[in-house]
Order: structure tokens, then sequence, then C-alpha cells
């Protein structure tokens, strides 16, 4: 995916937590992953994040590569 279609989501940008979806229109949306096991965590927060307590630096997960 083209980083500069990416969308400007604050801090969700450098959370490991973070899986950029895109959809069939050329959308991309931010994911956060911590929501899947964690109900605190919307699956889509609105943008851009200014602060999270879940935050964790580190890269961004690329779409389809599976979490380890």
């Amino acid at each position: 995916m083209d980083p500069a279609s990416a969308p400007q989501a604050g801090l969700c940008d450098r959370c490991r937590h973070q899986q950029l979806v895109p959809n069939s229109r050329g959308s991309v949306f931010s994911l956060c992953r911590r929501s899947r096991e964690d109900s605190r965590y919307r699956r889509y927060p609105p943008i851009p994040v200014l602060s999270c307590p879940g935050f964790e630096p580190g890269p961004r997960i690329a779409d389809s590569e599976p979490r380890r």
C-alpha cells in the first residue's frame, strides 16, 4: 500500500497495534488490533488519535501480515 494514501491517524501511525485496511473504493481505515481482545479499544477509533493508554511504539503492521 502506498504510504501517501494512508490516513493521518495520529498516534496510531506509530503504534504496533495499527493495521491499515483498504476497501474496494480506495479508502484506507486504521484498525486497532487491540480491539480484538479488549473491548475498551474501538475497532476503528476516530482519527487523529492524540492519546491512548494502549499505545506501544513499533513498526506499522502490514495489512496481510499475521501477528505473532
